[in-house]
């Protein structure tokens, strides 16, 4: 996190926001992890009214460069004191529709940070697993295909969900499954020889 030089009056007027911002409701269910959480929508509008009536702003943007999404999240004092706070995550190698992974992510981060700098609580910690969020998960025949793999090296499955922290072979990203087809050829190799 960065911050303006002084921050004595920003910090006063963050304060005292925090003390009349009241937590969104939870306005939209995840299909994937059936969980219910507030949208980016219903965390901003719980927090421009108070953010305004107490002099801040709060501004977010977001820059696409290499592999990374990054989103910079900024309030503002009347005064000109500052907070900002950066956060960035690789798009995915085999994505097949980039713009919009672009978005989902970008989307994510802002309500992630959102949360953070306003000391916000809008959902529960499950649908950030493992950051897939905007990551396209395999399709059945790729998982049908780990699967096999895992078998046909005597590995434990049980393990491999473990290691790549999910509890579906669905739910990985296509960037763990490009990676577990090549440890587990390496593997399977090892056990020919």
């Amino acid at each position: 996190m960065e911050q303006s030089e002084n921050i004595a009056e920003i910090s006063a007027a963050i304060s005292k926001a925090q003390g009349e911002i009241r937590n969104p409701a939870k306005n939209t269910k995840n299909a994937f992890f059936k969980n219910e959480y507030a949208d980016l929508t219903a965390v901003l509008n719980c927090i421009r009214p108070v953010a305004s009536a107490n002099g801040l702003t709060f501004m977010q943007g977001v820059e696409a460069y290499g592999d990374r999404v990054a989103v910079t999240s900024q309030i503002t004092h009347s005064s000109g004191q500052w907070i900002r706070q950066v956060a960035s995550v690789p798009l995915s190698a085999s994505s097949k529709n980039p713009i919009q992974d672009l978005g989902s992510i970008s989307t994510y981060l802002k309500r992630y940070q959102s949360q953070s700098m306003w000391a916000i609580c809008a959902d529960e910690d499950t649908d950030a697993q493992d950051l897939t969020i905007g990551i396209e998960n395999i399709s059945d025949q790729k998982a049908a295909h780990i699967d096999a793999m895992i078998d046909s090296t005597k590995s434990s499955k049980a393990k491999f969900l473990e290691i790549y922290n999910v509890s579906d072979l669905k739910q990985l990203s296509e960037d763990q499954y490009d990676r577990a087809v090549k440890q587990l050829q390496t593997k399977k190799q090892k056990q020919v020889k």
